[in-house]
This record gives structure tokens, sequence and C-alpha cells, in this order.
């Protein structure tokens, strides 16, 4: 149903495989001829970056269509899905996604100039044989040394560009520290499970894919 009217589909690795919401659906969307994207979510408890969430796509799926060989006692001799297929589902397929494709996404004449310079002396960017490769299964955002968003540079040599790193911080853990207390105020930071909720949560669910199932 998605993929005939043509809706865009995200899919956020790591909050789904840590919170047991269900496997990353990245095959699923390339066999109905969607563009997979990717997303992070739920930030107060898993990473925040694209790169991570590029490493963990990939490495699934590929655990996933491996599994059936590794299971007949088989070894897989070939990959289905690349580095290069990760790099487009955080860029161009994102881009397409949000409509604005046309502008940002790629590295292309007349596109807005929105720019990662990713790479360094860091003991993950060294060596790098091949940069597709380095960045999607080793990089992480420390490694994005120089940011540009519309030609301009926000971000120079690992330093943010006309931004008080300590006032952000302040401003973080003040936050912070009301919301727990704003929390606190009425009871345990982590209330006790209300009788009938994963019973209805199921029958919610179940609920919601009846339709499909027909």
């Amino acid at each position: 149903m998605l993929a005939s009217a043509s809706v865009k589909v995200a899919t956020t690795p790591e909050t789904e495989l840590q919170m047991g919401m269900g496997h990353p659906m990245i095959r699923k969307c390339l066999e109905l001829g969607l563009k997979p994207t990717l997303g992070c979510d739920v930030v107060s408890v898993n990473s925040g970056d694209l790169l991570t969430q590029m490493r963990l796509a990939l490495q699934f799926q590929r655990c996933m269509d491996n599994d059936p060989i590794c299971l007949s006692g088989q070894m897989p001799r070939k990959l289905s899905l690349t580095t290069r297929d990760a790099i487009r589902w955080a860029t161009i397929n994102g881009a397409d996604a949000c409509g604005i494709e046309a502008t940002v996404g790629s590295l292309t004449p007349g596109k807005q100039a929105d720019i990662l310079l990713v790479g360094g002396k860091s003991f993950t960017m060294q060596p790098r044989p091949d940069m597709v490769g380095s960045i999607v299964v080793q990089a992480n955002d420390h490694d994005i040394n120089t940011v540009l968003v519309a030609g301009r540079i926000v971000k120079r040599h690992g330093t943010l560009i006309g931004v008080d790193l300590e006032q952000v911080w302040r401003m973080v853990n003040t936050s912070q520290q009301a919301i727990f207390e704003r929390v606190l105020s009425q009871g345990p930071l982590l209330p006790d499970e209300p009788p009938g909720y994963m019973e209805g949560l199921n029958a919610l669910c179940n609920a919601n894919l009846a339709p499909a199932r027909r």
C-alpha cells in the first residue's frame, strides 16, 4: 500500500534494534521499489548522527541477507549491499523523501552547496584505502572536519563557527536538571506500568495489522 501510494519510508536502525520495535525495513523497501532513508530517533538514549545509522542499517541487513546461507552450513560469498548504498540512504534518498532532491542530497552542479568534509588524522580515518567504505564502516561524527551549508562554512577544523559551546553546555545541563526535577515532583523517574497497559497495546497493534492481513 505504501509503495503504490509513493509514500516515503524512513528507518531509524538504532532505536528499532535496541527498543525491540522490529527490523529496520531496508530489504523490504528495496523489494517494493521504495528508496530506503535513514533517521535518528530518541536521541536521549541513542546516538544522533547518521554515520551510526548507516553502519547499523548496512550491517544489520547484511546479517539478515546472509542468515539463510549461514544456517544452511555454507559461507556467504558475496554482498548484496555496499557502503555506497548506505551513503545513498543517508543523502540523496533522504533529500528525495523530503522533496528537496533538486537542491540538496548530492554534489551536483547547480545544487545548494551543503558539503561535509570527512577525514583528518584520527585513528578511524588512517589509512583509508576506500574513502566511502571508511566513512560508512569506521568514521564517527568527530571525523566531520568541516561543514558548509549553502556554501557558508558553519564548522571548520572540527570547531563550530559562531557558537558559544560553553553556553550551549550550560543550557543543556540546566534543561536536563529542570526536566528531571519536574518529573520527580510527580513520582518516580520510571513509574510502574499501568495495569493492562501491554494487553491494550497489543490489542491496538493487532487491530492496526488486521487490514494488512486481509
